[in-house]
């Protein structure tokens, strides 16, 4: 049982791992696994969803936001400060850099609510949906592998 254990975190690793080296997550992602040693076995299999589930509720009222008529640029750069913080605590790097983009673009004031600029924070919005699709992708084996781990400690 030890020796499943031991195999099934060794493949989380090789997960974490080729996701560092892609760029998609940082060394603020490592800081979020190690707390599972100290806090609980569950932590990770606990917050991976929750981040889930908090960049789709953002990246959901951020496409509401950007098709109303007309765009609420603050609300927008309010949505970019959730995301942004819940990019950064989990240490989702791309999506962090993506979130960079939405942000030039929605904090630009010397545009007016020109079609131009609405187009290009959709191109952003876009590249964050994008970032995510293969972020989450990687989550969902992470958090399968997780709660599988979590199964061993029972």
């Amino acid at each position: 049982m030890a020796a499943n254990r031991e195999a099934l975190n060794q493949q989380l690793q090789q997960i974490v791992d080729s996701l560092k080296e892609q760029g998609i997550l940082d060394h603020q992602f490592g800081v979020v696994h190690s707390l599972k040693e100290t806090n609980s076995p569950f932590f990770l299999a606990e917050i991976l969803p929750m981040f889930c589930q908090d960049v789709q509720t953002i990246l959901r009222d951020l496409s509401r936001t950007l098709e109303k008529e007309p765009v609420n640029y603050y609300d927008m750069e309010e949505l970019y400060f959730k995301l942004r913080g819940c990019t950064s605590c989990i240490g989702a790097r791309r999506l962090a850099l993506g979130c960079l983009k939405l942000y030039q673009e929605v904090s630009n004031k010397n545009k007016d609510g020109s079609t131009t600029r609405l187009w290009i924070c959709g191109l952003a919005l876009n590249g964050l949906r994008h970032e995510y699709k293969i972020l989450r992708s990687s989550l969902d084996k992470m958090i399968e592998l997780e709660r599988r781990i979590v199964s061993h400690h029972s």
